[in-house]
């Protein structure tokens, strides 16, 4: 296997995935698994170590002489980085909830967009201008990659990403959380005129009272 050393983020993966599926590893163990060089394996390490991945490595005993090999095992600040498969598992219980329920779902979604949307303003002014920037902010954090458009007293907001796709694809009716969302953060009443999630190249929303925002 060639060593990929030039390639880190996919070396440290690597790493953490040997990591994940041993519980603990020396550079020797995580050289010889991987097929990457001791010297590669440090560096990766030593990087880790820093971002906190990684714990000091403690010794290992082995039969022999010699000094003891030092192994390393992940910190639980490494599971954020390890897969997750959340929009699967929610897109499933959504269907089945959806399908037992009906309309339910939308209402749930609705309140929980609203309720989402209301309490990320609780702590700013509530003028226009600081709830924009409070939404701009926090959109920002959560993926959606928003920007504004305005033309004359019009104005929608536009995501470039669904951080829900593969849920809302199952379940168009998550769409209804965003827009509760945004109508809590704005206070202001918004319609979907487009949708990454039928396959439009954005989401775009419009937003009412625009020529305020």
């Amino acid at each position: 296997m060639p060593d990929m050393g030039t390639m880190p983020g996919d070396s440290r993966s690597r790493i953490l995935e040997y990591l994940k599926r041993h519980t603990t590893g020396s550079v020797a163990d995580l050289s010889r698994g991987l097929g990457l060089t001791p010297v590669t394996i440090r560096h990766h390490l030593e990087a880790m170590l820093l971002d906190g991945l990684v714990d000091t490595p403690s010794p290992r005993r082995r039969p022999g002489p010699g000094r003891p090999e030092m192994e390393y095992r992940l910190t639980p600040t490494a599971d954020r980085l390890l897969p997750r498969n959340y929009g699967e598992l929610c897109a499933c219980l959504l269907s089945v909830i959806q399908s037992e329920a009906g309309a339910m779902v939308g209402s749930a979604l609705t309140a929980a967009g609203a309720a989402l949307g209301r309490s990320r303003v609780d702590s700013v002014t509530t003028g226009r201008e600081n709830r924009t920037q409070a939404a701009q902010a926090f959109l920002e954090s959560r993926g959606y990659f928003p920007s504004w458009e305005r033309q004359g007293g019009s104005v929608a907001l536009v995501f470039s990403n669904c951080p829900y796709l593969e849920v809302v694809r199952q379940v168009p009716a998550v769409c209804r959380f965003d827009l509760a969302l945004l109508e809590g953060m704005l206070g202001t009443t918004a319609h979907l005129e487009a949708s990454i999630a039928q396959h439009d190249p954005c989401c775009r929303v419009r937003l009412a009272g625009g020529s305020a925002l």
